[in-house]
């Protein structure tokens, strides 16, 4: 038995090793996908990030290159260049030597949707309007926080005639109801499973044996599930999902088969840890399936 727990450990460190590597390589990057409400006549949109050091206006192919990224033709990059606000934040789009430039992407809809992303979107920026009269409109510092997510950033009560910052509202769209319901779906579907293993596989029948593996799964699946949404929805989209699940199932296998080992006492110490073996297995499986739930 412990050599299976050896070999079991190695595999899923191995994975867990594997998916970090391929999501330094190869992995998605942050994005946002931020709609502006509130504004009725023409702007452009740009966002800006913090710089440690003084800027200065940028020309050349620098200037030629950053341009180039842009979503629209006829932006006017000669109201931004070398424009920096009393907090440190200039246009990411223009990059100054140091930031790779927004890639910004206007949305082909009805709404006005631009999609931040690419060369990732920043965790912490301001939100920039130039309107078409020559106003700049910034808004306070935004944190994102999800790692693909969606904003609203709404103008409907700013006076647009003159230059202002730390206006509007910026609110990330956080799917809390969603994840709330995922996860107790996920838990009891899990509990239910391993307790079906316990009962008509395995034969256990003492109420204290239903109480603890009810129990003890509950605890850790709930653990695993926050886990993984966090992996998913916070830290690397479906590689984090991945990477959390092979780590979070690796100490779920270990922390299970252990305490069925020590307190599943209807049978003896080899059956109890056999079935925490088996119903992790399962469930693991089961894991898979549901993952479109998170």
């Amino acid at each position: 038995m412990k050599k299976l727990m050896l070999f079991i450990s190695l595999m899923m460190i191995s994975c867990i090793l594997f998916s970090i590597k391929s999501h330094a390589d190869l992995g998605p990057k942050p994005t946002a996908d931020i709609k502006v409400v509130g504004i009725d006549e023409p702007y452009y949109f740009d966002i800006f990030i913090y710089y440690d050091f003084l800027i200065e206006p940028i020309e050349g192919e620098e200037l030629d290159w950053a341009i180039e990224q842009y979503y629209q033709d006829d932006y006017p990059f000669d109201l931004l260049n070398g424009y920096q606000d009393e907090d440190g934040y200039a246009s990411r789009t223009l990059g100054y030597n140091q930031a790779a430039p927004a890639h910004i992407i206007k949305q082909v809809s009805d709404d006005d949707i631009y999609h931040v992303g690419y060369f990732s979107a920043p965790e912490v920026f301001k939100i920039a309007i130039l309107t078409e009269s020559g106003q700049l409109i910034l808004s306070e510092v935004v944190h994102r926080q999800l790692f693909t997510s969606s904003m609203t950033y709404d103008l409907s009560s700013v006076d647009l005639s003159f230059n202002q910052s730390g206006v509007g509202i910026v609110s990330e769209h956080i799917p809390y109801g969603h994840m709330s319901i995922a996860l107790v779906i996920r838990v009891i579907l899990t509990v239910l499973v391993e307790l079906l293993i316990l009962i008509f596989i395995f034969k256990y029948r003492l109420k204290q044996s239903l109480w603890l593996v009810g129990f003890t799964n509950a605890v850790t699946q709930s653990l695993l599930t926050m886990g993984i949404m966090a992996g998913y929805y916070f830290w690397g989209s479906f590689f984090g999902l991945i990477g959390m699940l092979l780590l979070g199932e690796l100490v779920v296998f270990i922390v299970e088969m252990l305490i069925y080992g020590i307190w599943l006492k209807e049978f003896n110490r080899k059956k109890a840890i056999l079935y925490g073996f088996i119903a992790n297995l399962i469930t693991l499986i089961l894991t898979i399936f549901t993952i479109p739930l998170i």
